[in-house]
């Protein structure tokens, strides 16, 4: 019993980890979980968003926000972020 629990544990948790991140709605703390995003770039992101509405996709993201290259694009397109916008299917 303890192995079958054991088990169901880590599957929830491994489901989580592999949870996408909507880049047009995350929060701060959200963002911050991103590979190669840290507290100033987060707060961009989420600056920038606000101001200038939502991103299309990593090269737009990494056009309108400094301190967002080609490393940290690689990264996260890899943790397979989306920039869905209200009311539309996701773009990966």
């Amino acid at each position: 019993m303890k192995k079958i629990l054991a088990l169901f544990v880590a599957l929830l948790l491994s489901i989580s980890v592999f949870a996408s991140v909507n880049i047009n709605s995350a929060t701060e703390k959200e963002l911050i979980k991103l590979p190669g995003i840290g507290k100033k770039t987060a707060e961009a992101i989420v600056a920038e968003r606000s101001t200038n509405g939502p991103f299309v996709d990593v090269k737009d993201l990494s056009k309108r926000v400094k301190g967002i290259g080609k490393k940290t694009v690689e990264k996260l397109e890899e943790a397979g972020v989306t920039f869905e916008a209200e009311g539309e299917k996701a773009k990966e």
